[in-house]
């Protein structure tokens, strides 16, 4: 049987949510996703079962009702059966997590907009990228090349055989281990782990 979808405005407390929903909704996010609601309107519907048990949009709900509203939009999906339900509540949030951010893209709308109330975003954060500020909490400041700092001294200061023991050892080390993955940062050039 295909899976039919209706859209219409319900009430939120006719809606159940799903026993088995496995995601956390932390304020912070009850929160953004209402500010988001205040700002554009929902714009995108609750999805539910025909029996109004909500299998996506548990946060939006919260989020409505954060607001005081007493109706939201939902889409109905009929004829799926107990396996699809279940697949959807995990495969919704799944498919959403498997794209990455760019970072340099996000930034440069970030630069774009020119304004520092981009709900999700922290206020510091976006003034930093506004305004070219680019220290992170640790006072570095990407916009200043790494100074390169030579370790030869120190190296000569240890014995050969000492060295010789710590090359062993690393090398005994390194070969039992992955290799990793790396990506370079856009701020500074480094490499960094992931």
């Amino acid at each position: 049987m295909a899976v039919k979808h209706e859209t219409k405005t319900v009430e939120l407390a006719k809606l159940v949510p799903y026993e088995k929903n496995p995601n956390v909704h932390p304020i912070e996010q009850i929160k953004a996703i209402a500010d988001s609601i205040e700002r554009y309107g929902q714009y995108y519907p609750i999805i539910v079962d025909e029996d109004m048990r909500i299998l996506c949009g548990h946060g939006k709900k919260l989020a409505l009702e954060h607001l005081g509203r007493k109706e939201g939009e939902v889409k109905i999906l009929r004829g799926l059966t107990d396996k699809q339900k279940l697949k959807i509540v995990i495969e919704d949030n799944k498919i959403q997590s498997m794209s990455y951010v760019d970072f340099t893209k996000i930034e440069d709308i970030i630069r774009e907009v020119g304004e520092v109330d981009i709900i999700g975003f922290g206020v510091d954060y976006l003034d930093a990228i506004i305004n070219e500020n680019v220290k992170d909490n640790m006072g570095v400041d990407f916009t200043q090349p790494v100074e390169r700092k030579s370790n030869e001294k120190q190296v000569a200061d240890i014995p050969q055989e000492v060295r010789e023991e710590q090359d062993e050892e690393r090398e005994d080390i390194e070969s039992g281990m992955q290799t990793a993955r790396t990506m370079l940062c856009p701020h500074c050039g480094k490499e960094i782990y992931i």
